[in-house]
């Protein structure tokens, strides 16, 4: 029987962290499922989802904890459910409050966030700064994505943003 963790990793950012970890997942028969790695102000933060023979937990735990400048989160949790998801794309003029406004609608609309990606980017033309999101979400059982549609087209026009839901 195999455990499934999800790893979050962050630290001093240096070569070879993930090369690591690859290394003690594979030494422990882990078998790497998907990530999400980045450097961010020039700190490694790392996230993680595994699956390996259930006996092997343990050790891998303790290999991952004796990571020198690391600190580490280890989460054990079921195997993944395969759900009907969506991908919202947002785009506009950077100004606070965007995440918090977004992310405040697909809560009170039954959306989960699976995945979220955020940059700021300069505008070809204009050079002023805009926001750019991508977000993967799934929506609870009774929700409709036509009322979360309904709800985002109301704050894109408060926002002033483009955002596509597919």
């Amino acid at each position: 029987m195999n455990a499934h963790l999800v790893i979050t990793l962050v630290g001093a950012d240096r070569p070879g962290i993930v090369e690591r970890l690859a290394q003690a997942v594979l030494d422990h028969q882990g078998e790497w499922i998907d990530s999400r790695m980045a450097n961010l102000g020039g700190q490694f933060a790392g996230i993680l989802r595994i699956a390996l023979p259930a006996e092997r937990r343990d050790a891998l735990k303790q290999a991952l904890e004796a990571f020198d400048g690391l600190q580490v989160n280890i989460a054990e949790t079921g195997e993944p459910v395969a759900e009907q998801g969506y991908r919202l794309q947002l785009l506009g003029q950077d100004r606070p409050g965007i995440v918090h406004r977004v992310t405040r609608e697909l809560a009170h609309s039954g959306a989960s966030v699976e995945d979220m990606e955020t940059e700021i980017v300069e505008a070809s033309m204009s050079g002023e700064k805009l926001f750019k999101a991508g977000i993967e979400l799934r929506l609870a059982d009774g929700q409709t994505v036509d009322a979360l549609r309904e709800r985002l087209e109301t704050i894109a026009d408060e926002l002033i943003v483009d955002i596509e839901l597919d």
